[in-house]
């Protein structure tokens, strides 16, 4: 019996030892493997490191350095453990040579940005909070925008990642969203629902019934439609303002592009009814066009076209801030809102115009009908 329990404790203290030793051997191996050096040892990864080394994550006044795993892996806890029973897989892109050079790696750039993003919102950005923290900021010693941006993130369980993308590596170059959001019938080559109104896709050239070119904007709603050919013909209303006749708005004293009309076309239209609008105090004309244009250029799908300019809010607008919904403002507000953000994102001129025009169809001050 004796024998027996020095042999279950000799057993035990073995075990024991294993343990330690399998523990110790695991703790040795995940730090190793969270070294830069060992980063930065698969060729694909000399393009981020270079990046990264141009930042003030790498080199500061305070003399403090973010290396690879202070960003990409947790702390602590399960994050941790996934973040690197993940990183496995680039193991296998370096076998199978996935990113060869850097095109390869521009060409997978945005997969691997969003793969990253997706998981620091996943994990309440763990990495960023291990050194910055809510709490221990002096909101008053930072810059005004800044405070804002911080004190609305707070308010409204903002995690770090939704403002702050983009500052230890290159942002990616966004894919056109237009493609992904608007595929079968939204891609308005697929068959219109002839009980609903179509909208125009993105800004296109039409023509007048008596022959007059005019440019429709996006989402610009199209009625009493009728299918001739690959060409439909129908009806676009809209409001004029006396002396501004150029532009035709969705909506009174509502800066919404509808279109842009010629001096030719201008002679064209058929007003409705004249206003006063005592907000611009100025006459307005409502005003109907009767026009042809391609079938490939509308869509009936509202939905589609509303996730697109959603999807270019949601994408491009929160590299800098939390995304704003789109009644936080009034349909005029939003221009200058817009303007003056464009210039921070990647945005092509048409991202602008449909991005605008959706977040001013959708603002507070519209009418549901008008959505």
């Amino acid at each position: 019996m004796a024998k027996s329990k020095k042999v279950g404790v000799l057993a035990a203290v073995v075990l024991m030892i294993v343990g330690a030793l399998a523990l110790f051997g695991v703790q040795s191996i995940m730090k190793a493997t969270s070294s830069p050096e060992f980063c930065v040892s698969c060729h694909s990864m000399e393009h981020p490191k270079a990046e990264w080394e141009g930042t003030v994550h790498f080199s500061n006044r305070k003399g403090i350095r973010a290396d690879c795993a202070d960003c990409h892996v947790p702390p602590d806890g399960l994050h941790y453990v996934k973040a690197k029973f993940v990183a496995l897989k680039d193991v296998w892109y370096t076998i199978t040579n996935k990113l060869p050079d850097q095109e390869a790696y521009e060409k997978h750039r945005y997969e691997m940005a969003q793969r990253v993003w997706d998981d620091m919102k996943a994990n309440d950005s763990a990495t960023c909070k291990s050194c910055h923290s809510f709490d221990a900021m002096e909101l008053s010693e930072q810059k005004e925008e800044a405070q804002k941006m911080h004190k609305l993130a707070q308010e409204t369980n903002q995690t770090c990642i939704d403002c702050h993308k983009g500052i230890a590596h290159f942002m990616p170059e966004i894919p056109n969203e237009t493609a992904a959001a608007t595929s079968g019938e939204a891609s308005g080559a697929g068959s219109l629902d002839s009980d609903k109104p179509l909208y125009v896709l993105a800004m296109t050239t039409a023509k007048l019934s008596s022959g007059e070119e005019i440019r429709l904007m996006p989402y610009t709603e199209v009625i009493h439609w009728k299918e001739q050919g690959d060409q439909l013909s129908g009806t676009v209303q809209g409001w004029q303002q006396v002396g501004a006749e150029s532009l035709v708005y969705l909506d009174l004293g509502k800066r919404i592009n509808v279109a842009v009309l010629g001096d030719e076309a201008k002679a064209k239209v058929n007003v409705l009814k004249s206003v006063h609008d005592d907000v611009t105090n100025s006459e307005w004309k409502q005003i109907e066009l009767a026009i042809n244009v391609a079938k490939s250029a509308v869509t009936s799908d509202l939905n589609s076209l509303n996730a697109m300019g959603d999807g270019l809010n949601q994408t491009h607008c929160s590299s800098c801030h939390a995304a704003i919904g789109a009644d936080h403002y009034t349909a005029n507000q939003w221009i200058g809102v817009v303007n003056s953000m464009k210039d921070r994102t990647s945005m092509t001129k048409e991202d602008v115009r449909t991005v605008t025009i959706y977040l001013q169809r959708n603002a507070k001050d519209m009418k549901p009908a008008s959505h």
